[in-house]
């Protein structure tokens, strides 16, 4: 089974490091203190989940040691939703990467709340905030073959954006025996900055598992089963899946950077996401 890479490595693209070089030619390397990367999400009808690691040096060693160390379970991790408060439950599951999070058991989102995460660790405190929006909904979801001979797919959608407000968007899909989690379509983000209030048609484009990695193919296969997520979120949950694909996309290496700012909704101090969706899924099969 694969494992995936997390947001602790995809983080090295926030590291913006400079090196000098005296007269003598010695390469100085900077001192680097590692920051807090969060990457939690709430959604609609679910409990949160929050895994915490450190962030790495572009000039360290990263090997299975590494990764352990990186690792951060031993913080209280705690939600609000400005009524109700609790503590999130450190987690295993083995077929993740990495195995440990914390999760929550008592609160489940709801739409319209605000959301606080608290973290505390090693004497530090740091809070976030998001909120779960209205969920969207497609208009239509078609596959689109080149010949009746074809076994690849395209997958279409249409939806009709509300001009009332301000809207940001996510989509992500799902192959049954194929997928081990929801893929994020290639640019999975999408703000109405130029569709405000109008019906608009795309391509659901299949993505990669990771973003350090390209997908083989945008396509669906015919006999596929596929379940299609169609999220909402708030601007600064957007600005960060927008900015972190967008860095990924435009080097193509988990280890440069084009110097483009990645705008974390975390906090002072930390690196990494804490969203809210709004959730709305379909399932169709490929034919």
């Amino acid at each position: 089974m694969k494992k995936y890479i997390p947001l602790y490595i995809i983080s090295m693209f926030f590291l913006l490091l400079t090196a000098c070089e005296d007269e003598a030619g010695d390469l100085k390397l900077p001192t680097y203190e590692p920051k807090l990367v969060i990457d939690g999400q709430i959604e609609q009808g679910k409990y949160a989940q929050v895994t915490l690691t450190k962030s790495a040096s572009y000039f360290a060693d990263i090997d299975s040691a590494a990764l352990r160390e990186a690792l951060v379970s031993t913080a209280k991790v705690s939600i609000s939703d400005g009524e109700k408060s609790e503590v999130l439950t450190l987690t295993k599951n083995s077929d993740k990467f990495p195995p440990y999070y914390y999760k929550g058991t008592e609160l489940v989102g709801e739409v319209g709340k605000t959301y606080t995460l608290t973290v505390e660790t090693q004497g530090q405190v740091y809070q976030a905030e998001t909120s779960i929006p209205e969920p969207p909904k497609f208009d239509n979801l078609s596959f689109e073959f080149d010949s009746s001979e074809d076994t690849l797919a395209l997958l279409g959608a249409e939806f009709t954006d509300n001009a009332e407000e301000e809207n940001y968007y996510r989509i992500f899909t799902y192959r049954e025996n194929k997928d081990v989690k929801y893929v994020p379509m290639y640019l999975s983000t999408l703000g109405d900055k130029y569709f405000n209030g109008e019906t608009f048609s795309l391509n659901i484009l299949r993505g990669s598992q990771s973003l350090t990695e390209i997908a083989d193919d945008i396509y669906f296969t015919k006999g596929d089963t596929i379940r299609v997520k169609f999220c909402s979120l708030d601007k600064a949950h957007f600005d960060f899946w927008r900015t972190l694909e967008r860095e990924a996309y435009s080097v193509g290496n988990p280890f440069t950077s084009s110097g483009n700012e990645i705008l974390s909704n975390t906090g002072e101090g930390t690196l990494g996401v804490w969203g809210g969706y709004g959730a709305t899924y379909y399932q169709l099969i490929v034919k």
